[in-house]
């Protein structure tokens, strides 16, 4: 009999989990560097948790137009330090106010590359618990879409793919996970694959 080509897929991380896995992290009210703040916001039992995630509009003065990404943005002047930043751009894009929600922790600061090259900027990423409602997502005029993704689906490996891009004109495979037609990578991707590897668990990848 032949092995299943695919491992089985890990049971995803519980809120207790995700706690101790985030535990210690700080970032500071400040960057040196100008960066931005996305939220991984939580929702669902503690032992089944989605995650909600958009699917930005096209605007030809965005990077990341069309691509599926966290709720966030820059950091503004107005916002007191990068986690507010997180809360108010969640709030604007899908209508969720999680700065009335738990908060589990941050991911530290993140490179952000455009094209495969490094930038000057940094990402800080904020972990929120919304509740075990998955509530109703209202998205803006920046958003084209917006949805929840089981967190059990990251990890399965049968839900990885590739999605092609270019970089210094040449194309290449990038790693994803595809999620009822929508691909998963880039950047966002990265975030995710932090985010599993504090809990000790690996985000899906495509099988060799």
């Amino acid at each position: 009999m032949l092995a299943h080509p695919y491992p089985p897929a890990p049971n995803p991380p519980g809120l207790s989990d995700i706690r101790r896995g985030l535990a210690g992290t700080h970032i500071p009210d400040r960057e040196e560097h100008a960066h931005a703040a996305v939220a991984l916001v939580l929702a669902g039992e503690a032992a089944d948790l989605s995650l909600c995630l958009i699917l930005r509009a096209e605007h030809e003065s965005d990077r990341w137009s069309g691509h599926v990404a966290l709720p966030g943005g820059r950091v503004d002047p107005i916002d007191l330090n990068p986690r507010e930043a997180a809360i108010r751009e969640t709030r604007e894009e899908v209508g969720l106010r999680v700065e009335r929600s738990p908060y589990l922790g941050s991911l530290g600061a993140q490179p952000i590359n455009r094209d495969g090259r490094p930038t000057d900027m940094l990402l800080s990423s904020y972990v929120f618990h919304l509740g075990e409602a998955l509530e109703q997502l209202t998205p803006n005029a920046e958003v084209a879409e917006a949805f929840w993704v089981p967190l059990r689906h990251l990890l399965d490996a049968r839900n990885a793919g590739y999605r092609s891009a270019l970089r210094d004109g040449a194309a290449y495979d990038s790693p994803a996970v595809i999620y009822q037609g929508h691909h998963i990578w880039g950047l966002t991707y990265r975030v995710l694959a932090v985010f599993f590897e504090r809990m000790q668990l690996r985000i899906a990848r495509p099988m060799p």
